[in-house]
Parts: structure tokens; sequence; C-alpha cells
């Protein structure tokens, strides 16, 4: 970083080249389960990995003389999770990459780059996917059971490392691993018997979304299981510059 900042005050007007255009490709999703209690593997996901997509727009500023540019862009990104009950949630964000890069080649014609940097999420769809495996014994007024709850960071911090090449100084194409710093979710099973007292429970109705999230901080001794969810994904892109 401090090595960009450099070249960049040292660029003049014409050295440097300012680009747009638009960036899109393939989400390739590993979700871990870190630090699983109370439960395996097999009865929380059913699968670890996801495809998805991401599309948005990108810009760059360029130093040909140096070889040393920045990236940024805002896409609209879709991953997601299968879980043991084979339904998908989906996680819909904003991602925002911040890359530093420096390439090599043949200048316009052709040349390959390496880039890294920080990429900054922002939740903007469902947070909170609830399941109800709840029973409730009408004779003495009992649930039996569990809730289990998968609930999203509403942001998210990342590192990018990647490597591609561009084309006639227009079209670019790369792989990208995109390593979490911290959880992307969180995953808990609340016992079902302490959940009596829930309004909508009472009914034999699901517990909502939000009241799970009042009861899973207040009820730790309830929780049968909990886990992290760490997301990691590579990504193949292909990008065109105006």
């Amino acid at each position: 970083m401090a090595m960009m900042a450099v070249a960049l005050l040292l660029a003049t007007p014409a050295q440097a080249q300012f680009s747009w255009g638009i960036k899109g490709g393939v989400n390739l999703v590993n979700n871990d389960l870190s630090a699983l209690k109370g439960m395996n593997k097999e009865q929380v996901m059913n699968k670890d990995s996801y495809t998805g997509f991401f599309i948005g727009p990108k810009a760059e500023l360029r130093i040909p003389l140096l070889g040393f540019g920045v990236e940024v862009a805002a896409l609209y990104s879709q991953k997601g999770m299968e879980f043991s009950e084979g339904e998908i949630f989906k996680q819909n964000s904003f991602q925002i990459p911040l890359n530093l890069k420096y390439a090599f080649g043949l200048g316009n014609i052709a040349n390959v780059f390496i880039a890294a940097g920080p990429e900054f999420g922002f939740n903007v769809g469902e947070t909170t996917k609830v399941f109800n495996n709840i029973k409730l014994n009408e004779i003495n007024n009992q649930t039996t059971g569990n809730v289990q709850a998968y609930v999203l960071e509403k942001s998210t911090l990342s590192i990018n490392v990647g490597v591609g090449a561009t084309l006639l100084n227009h079209l670019q194409v790369g792989i990208n691993y995109n390593i979490p710093w911290g959880k992307t979710a969180d995953f808990t099973t609340i016992d079902a018997s302490e959940l009596e007292n829930v309004e909508n429970i009472k009914n034999g109705q699901n517990i909502s979304a939000g009241a799970f999230e009042k009861l899973s901080g207040t009820v730790d001794k309830a929780k049968q299981a909990s886990a992290n969810i760490k997301s990691a994904t590579l990504q193949v892109s292909v990008a065109y510059l105006f």
C-alpha cells in the first residue's frame, strides 16, 4: 500500500490511465462450520458448497510505466448455504472490493496481473433463517423439539488474492480467492421447552426471525448446539473496460 501511494504521487496526468467497465462472474462458495458444538456437521449442513454469481460496475486507475494500479468495484453478489433440511438460504449483498494491482507483460496488447486487498460486504436481503422442528402436546401444553436459526452478519470484511490477464486493454479475465476475516454467520439450536411462553408457538405456528433473535441472546442455557459459519469464495470473473 505504501508503494502504491508513492507511485500515485509520482505519476503525472499523462502517465496515469483511468478506465471503467462492467465486471461479472461466478461465486464458488465453501461454507465452513467453525467450532460446532452439540451436533454433527451432517445434521446442520447438507453440503458445504454453493454456486452463485456477482455483477456490477468497476473502475481502475493504472500507471503503465510502473505497472501499479488500483481497482474498485460495487458488485451485487449472491452466495448461499444448503442445510440438512434441503432448503437453501441465499445471501444477497453488495460487495466493495478495493484491490492493489501489479501488471507486467506486453503493454496494451496483453498483460498478466496480480491483485490483493480488502473487500467490504453489506447484506441487503434476509439475514435470519429459522427452521422450526416443534411439536405441541395439547394435553399438558408442553413443546418438544428444537428451533434452529442461521443469522448472517449484517456486514463483513474479507481479503482478496487473485491473478488474471488483460487483453487489448479492454477484456479482463481473472481468478480470485476471497478469504473471510471473521465469521459470515451464526448457527444456533434452542430447546423448544424454553420457548413455551413465545406467543406464536402456543398456536402451533412458526417462531418468527425477530422472536428468535430476541431469544437467542437471553437463553444461552437452552442452546443445544452452536457454531460460527465462515464462507470462503473462489471467484471466476470476466470484465470489459471502456
